[in-house]
């Protein structure tokens, strides 16, 4: 992953309504719109139904691409089909409702709540967001650790690419999938490259006198 794969992601592309709009705005209306899907008791479908509208009127003036959108709540959904499985029978009991009710309402509020986010990201370039974050009154700790993270996933992902490269130029056993502790391996060697870099990273930042505080240039 490039950084401009990462930029595309983030939602760095496109010029419409949305995306001109101040970036606290719409981060302030994604949470709110987050909370009153929250809010929403189990059951309670026509709200649901309101809420969904909503979300589909934003997808449409974000201008994302609906496939691309689809594509990631697929991903997100196998998660959180499994969480609200586990933890339906509670809320069952206690709502009155059948265990499938339950896990149909868990879904779709996740799911709404999870698609907001994606279209705060599709119509907010990163840099916009952390800069809105910021001077919603964020703490810089969080902000610095978001922005190392859009900084370095794609480093990371270019590590593990010469981990996989580097294991298959050593290995005679063919492109076979890996198995189960082939993978535990592959995670531990990612982390203890990553912990190698951080340390050298933060020896770097030191001497050039970072003291916490993230200063984009285009904020």
């Amino acid at each position: 992953m490039s950084v401009d794969d990462f930029g595309s992601l983030a939602g760095a592309r496109g010029d419409g309504p949305l995306h001109r709009l101040d970036a606290r705005i719409k981060l302030l209306a994604a949470v709110a719109f987050v909370v009153a899907v929250a809010a929403v008791p189990l059951g309670s479908w026509p709200a649901l139904g309101v809420l969904a509208l909503i979300l589909g009127g934003l997808i449409v003036l974000s201008g994302a691409s609906p496939l691309r959108l689809l594509a990631r709540w697929l991903g997100f959904l196998l998660l959180v089909g499994f969480l609200a499985a586990l933890t339906a029978g509670g809320r069952a009991a206690a709502s009155g409702m059948s265990w499938g009710m339950v896990v149909l309402n868990l879904l779709a509020k996740n799911s709404l709540a999870f698609l907001m986010m994606m279209v705060l990201a599709e119509v907010t370039p990163w840099n916009k967001l952390l800069g809105g974050m910021r001077r919603l009154g964020a703490p810089p700790v969080l902000i610095a650790t978001l922005g190392f993270m859009q900084r370095y996933i794609f480093v990371l992902s270019d590590e593990l690419g010469r981990i996989l490269t580097a294991r298959r130029a050593r290995s005679f056993r063919g492109r076979g999938g890996l198995g189960p502790a082939s993978v535990s391996n592959l995670i531990g060697v990612l982390l203890i490259r990553a912990l190698e870099r951080e340390e050298r990273v933060h020896a770097a930042m030191t001497a050039r006198g970072w003291d916490g505080t993230m200063r984009p240039l285009d904020d």
